[in-house]
């Protein structure tokens, strides 16, 4: 068996990954990251991931063959084996899916998806789609959590979100920098760091990757929806300094924001971003009401679908500007 190095140079590493630096592995702390893998007279693919439970539920991936629907595996002590049919070419796409139900401890690393190896027969390339970047920012809406009317990790669906969906549709690659719970301002206390963190971080000691040469074709922000403990002063301030960071981050990509599912500081929204600068587009609420998963905020697999539907033309719309 031959091993596939875990680098970012292999070209299969699609997201957030972070490179050990001895190449012994790579994590992601994101939700939706991707593996593109191409075979060739390859017969076994054994994928080694370090198991992780968080109350008394393991992790999961998505795997898609050769364009296939996305299949759920559990990240458990024994590797992942998959076998193919050595007479034909391959292409194997996976997907980080869950780390747990809720509030995984990503930020500080107590939690996250290593992949600790990669081992094959025949021939085996990195495979990741030469096309631009559409680059997500957002909370567990953007990751796809809680879509399944489940209480485990096989819940969050990244590969039915309409984020993901939208990209497909788009012909480009998904990016998410996104995390469940989080929010503008300090008042999003389901998860500790701000919107303004994690542009710059993957955690709090580890510099979030940016790679100069990256070709985006736009960046969508879909944030505020657990800001709602803010007042409006605070929400005000905290947007204007987030937009400026945006700014310095992405330089001259086109910045579109989409407005909370649930409506939060609508008003601000509408008075902060069109006033702010005429190369952001924002994309307004016309009183939306996807259909929910739980009775809240989480869009079930129609309420995403729906909001594909609607967010999809105007996205493209903004980035063709």
């Amino acid at each position: 068996m031959i091993n596939f190095p875990l680098t970012i140079e292999s070209h299969a590493f699609l997201g957030s990954w972070i490179e050990d630096p001895g190449h012994q592995h790579i994590l992601t702390t994101n939700l939706g990251a991707e593996i593109y893998l191409k075979s060739h007279e390859c017969s076994q693919i054994v994928l080694d991931w370090a198991a992780k439970k968080r109350d008394g539920q393991c992790s999961r991936i998505l795997i898609s063959l050769d364009g296939g629907v996305f299949k759920s595996e559990k990240l458990t002590a024994d590797p992942i084996i998959l076998s193919l049919d050595p007479k034909e070419d391959h292409l194997i796409r996976i997907m980080t899916q869950a780390i747990s139900y809720e509030k995984a401890r990503t930020w500080t690393l107590t939690d996250y998806f290593c992949l600790q190896g990669v081992t094959h027969n025949g021939q085996l390339t990195g495979a990741v789609p030469n096309r631009k970047k559409l680059i997500f920012v957002g909370d567990s809406i953007i990751n796809g959590q809680k879509i399944l009317a489940d209480k485990t990790t096989a819940a969050h669906r990244p590969d039915l979100s309409w984020d993901f969906l939208v990209s497909e549709a788009l012909n480009l690659n998904n990016v998410r920098i996104a995390y469940g719970g989080c929010g503008i301002t300090q008042h999003a206390k389901i998860y500790p760091p701000t919107a303004m963190d994690f542009l710059w971080l993957s955690s709090e000691t580890l510099p979030r990757l940016i790679d100069q040469r990256d070709d985006i074709a736009g960046v969508v922000v879909n944030l505020g929806t657990n800001d709602g403990d803010a007042d409006q002063q605070e929400f005000t301030f905290a947007l204007k300094m987030f937009l400026r960071e945006l700014k310095k981050r992405f330089h001259d990509a086109k910045i579109i924001i989409v407005e909370p599912f649930n409506g939060n500081f609508k008003q601000v929204f509408e008075s902060v971003v069109t006033s702010y600068d005429p190369n952001y587009t924002l994309i307004k609420n016309t009183s939306w009401q996807f259909p929910t998963s739980d009775g809240g905020v989480h869009l079930n697999q129609l309420g995403h679908q729906q909001a594909a539907d609607i967010l999809l033309p105007k996205i493209k719309e903004a980035i063709n500007a």
